[in-house]
C-alpha cells in the first residue's frame, strides 16, 4: 500500500483498512507533508460489519477530491489512534476529514469529528463529510473555477434552494446542482442566490454541478476591498459578520474574504464588558464605516432607528449578502433564522431573538438621553451613578445570553425529540398499512373457507337426501337462502352490526338468475348477502358503482322515483363477466336481474 496522497489522483474506490500495520500506515500518511488532497475516515461501530455512514455516496460525491478510507473499531483503529495526536483520532462509527492543511494538528476543531450512533444517523453523517471533504478541498485549491475538459458553459434559472443545494434548470429543461461548498465555503445559498435569479457557469455532465465561482463578484481581497469602496461612503451604517471573538477584539467580515479587526475602544468604554458575552460568531452585527481607504469600523457608534445600507450581493441579481434577521411582531416569539430553509424542524431558532447584543455604552445613551448621543460617547460624561448602573445591566446581560444559550440547548433536545416522533409516526403509519393488507388477506381467506363451508353443506345436504327446493314460491326459496348465507357467514358478535337491509325482488329477478348460465346461485345469494349488509364496497373485486347507460361518460340510469340504478361484480376480467344489478331505494334494495358485463339494461 503506497503513501495516501503524495502523488498522481486520490484513489477511485474506497479503501478498506484490515491490519494494524494499515492502519499505523494510514496514520503516518496523514501526518506527513506533501499529502495532495483530503481523506475521508469513516469507522466501522463495534460488532458491526457495515459504518453507519455511506462510504460509497461519499466518494460518489467528493470524486478524485478526496480519499475515502473505512476502517474498523477494533485492535486496528487502536493502531491508527496510537500514532495519532491527542484528540484527533476516530472511532466508533465516527468519521472525520483530515485536510491538506496540517493546521489540524494542533487545532483539532479544524477536523470536526462527526458522530453518528444508528443506521438513522446515515443521511446526517454521510451528507456532513461530503460537505467536510468539499470545503477542505477547495481550501487545498483542488477545485479551480478553470475550464476543465467535457465541461460547458451553461445559463439558466435557479427553481430553488434546499439547503445547501441549488437547483438550476436550463433552457432545455435539464437540472444542475449548486453546491454550496464548492461555491463559497461558509456563506449559505441562501444569502448567495435566490429563486427566480438568472445565473451563468461551468456545467459538468459527469456530476451534473454547476460552477458559479467564475461569476463571483468579488473573487479576491482586493476585488472585495474595492466592492466596498463601490457600495459605501465614509460614515454609513453598514452590516457586518462576527467571525471571531476575543478579550480585546471582534473580528467582522464586510464581505467574503475581506475582514476588519475591531478593537475594544471602538465597541465600549467599559473596560469590565467581556466582549466575548457581548457578541457570537456568526452574528450580524450593525456598524459605522469611519474609513473606507483603511477599513475602520465602529460599534459603538450606531444610534436606534438608523437603517444600515444594503450589503452587495455576491452573483449579478443576487440577494444582499448579508441582512439582519427580521423582528418578531410577537414578543414571545422568536424570529426565523437568516436562512431558515436550512432548519428541517419547524421550531423557533433562539439564536436570532436579538439582531444585536446591545453594549453598555447604548443602555447608558438610554439612562442619559438628555445628555445626546455625542455626549454619551465621551467615557467622561458617564457619572459614577451611571457606570454603576451600566455595571449591573451588563450582568443583566450576560445572564439573558446565559439562559438564551441554556434555551437554544433545550430547543436542540426538542428538535431532536421532534425527529424521534416523526420517526414513530412512520414506523406507526407502516403497522397501519401493515395490519390493513393482514386484514384484507384475512378476509379472504374468510370468503375462501365460507365457499368451501356451503360446499360441504351442500354435501350434507345431498348425503341426508334433501333434494330441491324447501319452498315451494319461488321467492320464499331465495329469502331462505339469502338468510341461511347470512347465518352462516356473519359472526354471532357482529349480526347486530350488519343485519340484513329490507329488500325486494323485481319481477323477472329469478329468472334471470334461473336463465344466466356461467354463474352459479350460490354466488349470486352470496354477493346479495354482502349488499344487504354494506360489505360488498369494501370487498376487493366487486367494483360496487352506478349503472351507466352506456360506455363510460354515459349518464346514470335513474327512475322517475329518484331510485338510482346498482351493479356489483359477480366475476370478472372478460366482456361476459356477470354482474347483478340493483336499484338503490329509499326504503332499502330491490334486485333487478343477472347479467354479463356488456348489458347495461338495467
Amino acid at each position: 500500500m503506497g503513501q495516501s496522497g503524495v502523488g498522481g489522483v486520490a484513489p477511485p474506490e474506497v479503501r478498506r483498512i484490515a491490519s494494524e500495520a494499515e492502519a499505523s500506515e494510514l496514520a503516518h500518511s496523514l501526518l506527513m507533508p506533501g499529502r495532495r488532497w483530503p481523506v475521508v475516515v469513516l469507522t466501522i461501530p463495534g460488532e458491526h460489519d457495515e459504518p453507519f455512514g455511506d462510504p460509497d455516496e461519499v466518494k460518489q460525491a467528493v470524486g478524485d477530491l478526496a480519499e475515502v478510507v473505512l476502517m474498523p473499531t477494533s485492535d486496528v483503529s487502536w493502531a491508527f489512534s496510537r500514532v495519532m495526536p491527542a484528540m484527533t483520532q476516530v472511532y466508533g462509527g465516527a468519521g472525520r476529514v483530515y485536510p491538506v492543511d496540517h493546521a489540524w494538528v494542533s487545532d483539532p476543531g479544524r477536523s470536526r469529528l462527526r458522530f453518528a450512533y444508528s443506521p438513522q444517523d446515515r443521511k446526517r453523517i454521510t451528507d456532513q463529510l461530503i460537505s467536510d471533504a468539499l470545503q477542505a478541498a477547495m481550501a487545498a485549491g483542488l477545485v479551480e473555477p478553470r475550464s476543465r475538459p467535457g465541461t460547458q458553459q451553461r445559463s439558466g434559472r435557479v427553481q430553488g434552494i434546499i439547503g445547501s443545494r441549488a437547483l438550476v434548470m436550463f433552457d432545455d429543461m435539464s437540472v444542475a446542482t449548486v453546491w454550496e461548498e464548492l461555491t463559497l465555503p461558509g456563506v449559505a445559498l441562501d444569502r448567495v442566490l435566490v429563486r427566480g435569479q438568472s445565473v451563468s457557469g461551468r456545467y459538468d455532465p459527469d456530476s451534473r454541478r454547476l460552477d458559479l465561482r467564475a461569476a463571483l463578484r468579488f473573487a479576491d481581497a482586493a476585488g472585495a476591498h474595492g466592492g466596498v469602496q463601490e457600495a459605501y461612503q465614509a460614515g454609513d451604517v453598514v452590516l457586518a459578520e462576527v467571525v471571531a471573538v476575543a478579550d480585546e477584539t471582534v473580528t467582522v467580515r464586510l464581505l467574503p474574504g475581506l475582514s476588519v479587526e475591531v478593537g475594544r475602544e471602538a465597541i465600549t468604554s467599559n473596560q469590565r464588558d467581556s466582549l466575548v458575552g457581548l457578541f457570537s460568531v456568526g452574528e450580524v452585527v450593525a456598524c459605522r464605516l469611519v474609513a473606507v481607504e483603511s477599513l475602520r469600523l465602529r460599534l459603538d457608534d450606531v444610534d436606534d432607528g438608523e437603517v444600515p445600507k444594503p450589503a452587495p450581493s455576491m452573483l449579478p441579481g443576487g440577494p444582499s449578502w448579508l441582512r439582519l434577521p427580521e423582528p418578531d411582531p410577537k414578543p414571545q416569539a422568536a424570529a426565523p433564522p437568516p436562512s431558515s430553509s436550512r432548519v428541517a424542524p419547524p421550531l423557533p431558532d433562539l439564536s436570532s431573538v436579538m439582531p444585536r447584543q446591545p453594549t453598555p455604552l447604548d443602555l447608558a445613551k438610554r439612562l442619559s438621553p438628555s445628555q445626546g448621543t455625542a455626549t454619551a460617547r465621551r467615557a467622561g460624561a458617564v457619572t459614577a451613578a451611571d457606570q454603576a448602573r451600566v455595571l449591573h445591566l451588563s450582568n443583566e446581560l450576560a445572564a439573558e445570553r446565559a439562559t438564551r444559550k441554556a434555551l437554544a440547548g433545550e430547543l436542540e433536545g426538542l428538535r431532536a425529540r421532534a425527529g424521534e416522533l416523526e420517526a414513530e409516526l412512520g414506523m406507526a403509519t407502516r403497522i397501519i398499512e401493515q395490519l390493513q393488507t393482514r386484514y384484507r388477506g384475512a378476509d379472504l381467506a374468510r370468503q375462501r373457507l365460507s365457499k368451501q363451508l356451503r360446499s360441504a353443506q351442500d354435501r350434507v345436504d345431498q348425503a341426508a337426501g334433501v333434494q330441491g327446493p324447501l319452498f315451494l314460491d319461488p321467492e320464499e326459496q331465495f329469502r331462505y337462502e339469502v338468510t341461511c348465507e347470512w347465518t352462516r357467514r356473519i359472526p354471532a358478535a357482529d349480526k347486530a352490526d350488519k343485519p340484513l337491509a329490507k329488500y325486494t325482488l323485481a319481477a323477472g329477478f329469478l329468472e334471470s338468475v334461473d336463465q344466466l348460465e356461467g354463474i352459479s346461485r350460490a354466488k349470486v345469494v352470496a354477493v346479495a348477502v354482502e349488499v344487504l349488509t354494506g360489505q360488498a364496497q369494501h370487498l376487493p373485486g366487486r367494483d360496487v358503482h352506478p349503472l351507466r347507460a352506456g360506455d363510460a361518460g354515459s349518464p346514470y340510469v335513474r327512475r322517475p322515483d329518484g331510485a338510482i340504478c346498482w351493479r356489483v361484480a359477480l366475476q370478472r376480467e372478460s366482456a361476459a363477466a356477470r354482474r347483478l344489478h340493483y336499484w338503490r331505494t329509499q326504503d332499502g334494495y330491490e334486485f333487478s336481474r343477472v347479467t354479463i358485463h356488456d348489458d347495461y339494461r338495467p
